[in-house]
């Protein structure tokens, strides 16, 4: 018999108590939004996150011209449209209301080719999504990929029941029974069948072409599992495309060998980020992030259930049959949805009725009633 024990680990790394300053992000020099992430570091074991605010974000070219990004949401600095000349370099400048300062060094405006396409192909009963792009110049090499997905969902039950609660006193109260949302028409409510969902990408998605004779890329990007309820009605991925010099690139591998790769001893052992930011107030504070800016390349492509023939997604929704009386709803349907009748008395009353989890009757419980701007 094996014996073994757990111990609790505590890291000899000392950080001071506000965490150390971590910038995320890339200026977008051509047009479009960008977005600089201001975080600080938290314990080992720690979740949450530390968000720097009311801070003073500005990118500066070498001809004194400054472009301020205002914080649009807690701890996010942006700026829409920049445009900013090519023939320039440009660097970060940060000031915090705890009033240290951190600066960057100055880069070059990184060229971006756009992206070719988005495709994907039926593996492992699932479905593979591709990235697909190239420079003709040969000049890019080194990429970064993030990208947004959206889906439409329906609910699966279209409920034309309701509950009526009677507030009273005394053995029995409250009373519940089940009525038709709309006598008149018994129709169901229109914004509880059609909603949306969206995730976002969180690893880091890399491609390098520096040993290949051209710089032409197609890599994986992402997968859907088998049967997922994001192919189940309409799919869109929005894809953003990043170019990086090689100082960049090299920094961005092994932030995912640090955060992604490492678990076990055959795994490459944590190493120290060096990026390009600095601490301006005191020399010896570390600084996690790398400055880069290129113009953001995107590319929207959709998927139709129908792309997918026999994708079977079911969702999954008991349905019971309640009897319409107060004792029986509250002892097998309160959290439930009514959604039909199954059962009616010769006055046309209902007896029974069909209900079923509270999510495949409202589909708000699941994503939002809210038709993204870009939907069809």
């Amino acid at each position: 018999m094996a014996v073994a024990c757990k111990e609790k680990y505590v890291s000899p790394v000392t950080s001071p108590a506000t965490g150390y300053l971590v910038v995320e992000g890339v200026v977008n020099s051509g047009p479009g939004n960008t977005n600089i992430r201001l975080t600080r570091t938290s314990k080992l074991g720690d979740r949450t996150i530390i968000f720097e605010k009311n801070a003073q974000v500005k990118v500066e070219g070498e001809n004194n011209v400054a472009y301020t990004l205002l914080e649009k949401t807690t701890g996010n600095y942006s700026a829409d449209n920049l445009n900013l000349p090519n023939n320039q370099k440009y660097r970060l400048r940060i000031k915090t209301t705890g009033g240290k300062e951190f600066l960057s060094s100055f880069v070059e405006v990184k060229k971006n080719p756009p992206i070719d396409t988005v495709s994907w192909k039926r593996e492992d009963e699932g479905l593979q999504l591709y990235i697909q792009t190239h420079d003709d110049q040969n000049n890019t090499r080194y990429y970064q990929w993030e990208y947004t997905e959206t889906w439409e969902f329906h609910s699966p039950y279209q409920p034309i029941l309701k509950y009526k609660i009677t507030n009273c006193s005394g053995r029995g109260c409250p009373r519940w029974e089940v009525v038709y949302r709309d006598s008149t028409t018994y129709s169901y409510d229109p914004t509880i069948v059609t909603c949306w969902q969206s995730d976002f990408s969180t690893s880091l998605l890399l491609g390098s072409t520096i040993k290949l004779e051209k710089d032409i890329v197609y890599l994986p990007l992402g997968f859907i599992p088998p049967k997922s309820w994001k192919l189940g009605v309409l799919y869109s991925i929005n894809v953003k495309q990043y170019s990086w010099t090689k100082e960049g690139y090299e920094f961005l591998e092994k932030m995912k060998k640090n955060t992604e790769v490492t678990g076990s001893v055959f795994d490459p052992q944590p190493s120290e980020l060096k990026g390009n930011i600095r601490s301006v107030s005191d020399s010896t504070e570390p600084v996690i992030g790398f400055f880069n800016i290129c113009n953001i390349e995107q590319k929207r492509f959709w998927i139709r259930n129908s792309d997918v023939p026999g994708w079977g997604y079911k969702p999954d929704c008991e349905e019971i049959d309640v009897a319409n009386n107060s004792d029986s709803i509250q002892a097998y349907a309160s959290n439930k949805a009514p959604v039909y009748p199954t059962l009616f008395s010769m006055t046309n009353q209902i007896l029974r009725f069909s209900a079923v989890p509270l999510e495949c009757a409202d589909c708000r419980l699941k994503g939002t009633n809210v038709k993204p701007l870009f939907w069809p």
